[in-house]
């Protein structure tokens, strides 16, 4: 079932390359408003420096530290390979609702869903297999502010090989292992461009960003709304910071960093920082960015069956956005 996931996450994420281009979609005029069925044109951004966010990457993690993997010399600076990273992704935007006079603006309800697959380097061990997804309604009411409200649900797998004793895990000897967490929890969010008041296009390079999750009981479309082993952690909050820089000619291409800070009640809110910042590849305006990339990462696993270890890394990495 999870390498059927992986392949039809993979086929979907191929739908936005076909779909780079900006020019609408199949569209139907509704007084002032055009309604989109299906659109690849996004209301609200994915963050550039979040570790989590809904993009196809593929990456390759030198392992600075890292307290999940015991029996590995991850620690002890003695061969550790690192890890590699393969990231398929969707997202979509069915039903927009854009303004005629102003097709940027609008509000549209979001489908989005990755599949994380963390392999170990030189011998592709699978380590894990997280499945991540979200639906909810996005607001673009102004040029300079986004707005989200999600469904946000994750739930993280062991590789395939840990059952087989194929290789060392924390499920050897660790007696507070837990089993598999899921988490359903509800994320508000919004984007801001400082910037924009210049009324000067070429400085609005600028984005800040917060998120405010939350865990609540219950029962939704996507079953019974579970947050377990720790159910009386109902908090996290993220917020960050990301510049892109676009060079005068379009063949030369552009420049980003970001910051992204995030904690979680359930890790006692210890601080996780991911800093990331590269080249932006050549092409046309508007169209969704291909990223060549390096990533600083100090915080809680990314492998989201292990939340509760700590992990510490720098990545290169190639990825474009959806």
């Amino acid at each position: 079932m999870k390498k059927i996931i992986f392949v039809l996450l993979a086929l979907l994420s191929i739908l936005p390359v076909l779909c780079q281009k900006t020019k609408p979609r199949v569209s139907y005029s509704v007084g002032s408003w055009d309604v989109q069925i299906v659109s690849f044109d996004h209301l609200y951004p994915v963050y550039l420096a979040d570790p989590q966010g809904v993009r196809f990457e593929v990456s390759a993690r030198n392992i600075l530290y890292d307290d999940m993997d015991f029996q590995d010399p991850a620690n002890q600076a003695k061969g550790y390979k690192g890890r590699k990273l393969i990231n398929p992704a969707a997202r979509f935007s069915f039903l927009k609702f854009s303004p005629k006079s102003n097709p940027r603006l609008g509000i549209s309800l979001d489908l989005g869903a990755i599949a994380p697959v963390i392999l170990r380097s030189g011998n592709h061990d699978l380590i894990s297999l997280d499945g991540i997804g979200y639906y909810g309604i996005a607001a673009h009411p102004t040029e300079w502010l986004s707005l989200h409200f999600i469904k946000h649900h994750i739930s993280a797998h062991v590789g395939d090989e840990f059952s087989s004793g194929m290789v060392s895990s924390p499920v050897d000897f660790d007696p507070n292992f837990t089993p598999m967490p899921v988490l359903d929890d509800f994320v508000a969010a919004a984007a801001f461009r400082p910037l924009w008041f210049l009324k000067m296009p070429q400085c609005d390079i600028l984005q800040l960003y917060g998120d405010f999750g939350f865990f609540y009981p219950g029962k939704d479309m996507m079953g019974i709304r579970q947050n377990k082993p720790h159910p009386e952690a109902w908090f996290s909050f993220q917020g960050g910071a990301e510049l892109e820089y676009y060079f005068a000619n379009i063949k030369l291409g552009g420049l980003y960093t970001a910051i992204n800070v995030s904690a979680y009640q359930m890790n006692a809110y210890a601080p996780n920082i991911s800093i990331t910042g590269g080249y932006i590849l050549p092409q046309e305006r508007d169209l969704r960015r291909f990223r060549l990339g390096l990533n600083y990462y100090n915080g809680r696993s990314l492998s989201n069956q292990y939340f509760n270890r700590k992990e510490r890394f720098i990545a290169i990495y190639f990825g474009f956005d959806i």
